[in-house]
């Protein structure tokens, strides 16, 4: 491992010139080809390690708008999924009146009843979601920028309130909890923070996003776990998915992946199985699978 930067003593804020001088020598690239994603795909490596503390919040700023711009290039302006709900018109402005369904109702009447009016209003649907996604070792460095633009991608997606966030290797720990509101840039910082280092424990991922989940007060619960199903802590986890409402698995391919282990993790959880090829595919993956579970 190269030797940490030093060039700041005191940990004082760095001027920004000076902090990507800094990064380009840290990760041994040339000033003029240094922009913010490569740092996010550096930031977690272990070769890349940052110990100055300013220059490290200096790179986990820039990392984290790199992300946040890849995710809104995908996602593009958020409009929520809605669907028409129909219901009696029992208050002004509460909706546009359904003609067609209030004439059927009224026909051959010589008095309408009250509960013949019908009105017609959109509604976007509410999901309560938890995200439990891998942090041990082999996501250091780009796999963990990658699943970073994709948590933000849901995130942009969901209201804030309605999503949590779990991170896992040898344990599992929460970074966002429900009805938090916590904002998404707040998110991805958390996320690339994570040491990327330890085993892969998926058993316990599953104990603490079910139990976060069940803090929710929505019937609509989904869980989303991102994993290649190879577990190398704790017990089995299949028995553990069945516990919750609705687990879909987002299986990263690799040649090291367990896609048996995830198609019952799935099953189990009464859920459906998404395959990613490979890591560059999960942002856009991810922005596939929101759309179709929350429409």
């Amino acid at each position: 491992m190269d030797a940490p930067v030093a060039d700041n003593p005191g940990g004082q804020s760095i001027d920004p010139a000076l902090g990507l001088l800094l990064l380009s020598k840290r990760y041994c690239v040339d000033p003029e080809d240094l922009d913010a994603w490569t740092i996010a795909e550096s930031f977690s490596a272990s070769s890349c390690s940052i110990h100055d503390p300013a220059l490290r919040a200096f790179a986990r700023r820039l990392a984290t708008r790199a992300v946040l711009r890849k995710a809104w290039d995908l996602v593009g302006p958020v409009r929520s999924a809605t669907r028409p709900v129909r219901e009696i018109l029992s208050e002004p402005f509460r909706g546009e009146l359904d003609e067609e369904l209030t004439l059927e109702n009224v026909m051959g009447k010589e008095f309408p009843d009250p509960e013949d009016w019908i009105a017609v209003r959109r509604e976007a649907p509410r999901r309560q979601i938890v995200l439990m996604m891998d942090t041990s070792l082999s996501m250091s460095g780009r796999n963990l920028a990658l699943a970073a633009v994709a948590a933000a991608v849901l995130a942009f997606k969901v209201k804030a309130e309605d999503l949590a966030v779990v991170a896992f290797e040898n344990q599992a720990r929460t970074l966002s909890r429900l009805y938090d509101q916590t904002s998404v840039d707040v998110i991805v910082e958390a996320i690339l923070s994570q040491p990327a280092q330890g085993f892969t424990n998926i058993e316990d991922a599953l104990d603490v996003g079910r139990a976060e989940l069940a803090r929710g007060d929505n019937p609509q619960k989904v869980g989303l776990l991102i994993t290649d199903g190879v577990f190398t802590a704790g017990k089995d986890p299949i028995a553990r998915a069945a516990f919750f409402p609705k687990l879909h698995v987002l299986l990263t391919e690799d040649y090291v992946m367990d896609a048996e282990l995830c198609q019952k993790m799935a099953h189990a959880g009464r859920g459906e199985i998404f395959r990613v090829c490979g890591y560059q595919d999960l942002p856009r993956r991810m922005l596939e699978v929101a759309n179709r579970i929350l429409r």
